[in-house]
């Protein structure tokens, strides 16, 4: 594995209502990771592998920019659901390995999920659809003989 991939995962703790942290890790969380039993320790609620792990934190990061509270650390006030929607909606390859059976049988995930993803398309097009006419208006601009 190489230092530009690992795993961005979602994190709350029983003793932090409200807050998730989103940070990113060399290694998959491990199964006692996933079922913390301890209200303060910090229970998993996603993780995926992102090839590009720097790039899926700054996705992220702008994702959830509206809700943050601490960059360095990763905080957020938000709701696992909400993070989890905004993290896999990230448009880099990345392979799911966790979802919280809470969260995915929650039917707001999917609807947020698909509203992000929906929101990410629509503007690659847009930004297609500027670079095609900036395009065009240079070919033009350049059949124009200039005195």
């Amino acid at each position: 594995m190489s230092d530009l991939e690992g795993y961005l995962i979602i994190e709350t703790r029983g003793d932090r209502p409200g807050l998730v942290r989103v940070f990113s890790s060399p290694q998959n969380p491990t199964p006692s990771d996933v079922a913390a039993a301890d209200p303060t320790r910090p229970r998993i609620r996603y993780a995926a592998f992102f090839p590009a792990l720097h790039v899926a934190r700054m996705h992220a990061q702008t994702a959830l920019r509206r809700s943050m509270l601490d960059a360095e650390a990763g905080l957020y006030r938000t709701d696992p659901v909400t993070a989890a929607a905004a993290v896999d909606a990230i448009d880099l390859s990345h392979r799911r390995v966790y979802l919280a059976p809470e969260i995915e049988s929650d039917p707001g995930f999917r609807a947020a999920r698909v509203k992000r993803s929906r929101r990410h398309r629509l503007a690659n097009h847009i930004w297609t659809a500027v670079g095609v006419l900036a395009l065009i208006l240079l070919f033009l601009f350049a059949q124009i003989p200039v005195f």
